[in-house]
């Protein structure tokens, strides 16, 4: 792979161009990295895909090698593993709360202490998920409850 920056004044607005004999996997993890830079990431239903805004996302699953992404009411499919996505959304309002998972801290309604220092989490959509213990101080911390 080849890879070109031309930093100038004259270019008013950034632009990224690939040229490749042909789209594959890598290609398109790349191209789903830096729309997340913009704010979306590329997920597919029903064999269309689709740029969704990360605001819409209420969390994100890695089930049994595959990558889901829940909104208020829909289930899409990304080809990112789940670390290359919590890699971009740290940043934002995403946090960490178990192997699994990553939860957006604007879609959560409430919190309740479960067994085991466990907390059961109710998203805005009345969804309820479990953050694991070892994940549950640094969602505390990041909400400022601890």
């Amino acid at each position: 792979m080849k890879i070109e920056i031309d930093i100038n004044e004259k270019y008013n607005d950034t632009e990224v161009l690939i040229r490749a004999n042909k789209l594959d996997g890598d290609l398109e993890r790349l191209v789903a990295m830096m729309r997340m830079v913009n704010m979306q990431i590329g997920v597919r239903k029903n064999d269309e895909t689709y740029l969704l805004d990360t605001e819409k996302i209420f969390y994100i699953e890695a089930v049994e090698r595959k990558t889901f992404v829940y909104t208020a009411d829909e289930v899409y499919e990304s080809d990112l593993k789940l670390y290359e996505i919590e890699q971009e959304l740290l940043e934002r309002d995403f946090i960490r709360i178990s192997k699994q998972s990553i939860v957006n801290i604007r879609k959560i309604k409430s919190l309740k202490s479960d067994i085991n220092r466990k907390i059961r989490i109710t998203l805005k959509n009345d969804e309820q998920i479990i953050v694991s213990r070892l994940y549950s101080d640094e969602l505390r911390r990041k909400l400022g409850l601890k």
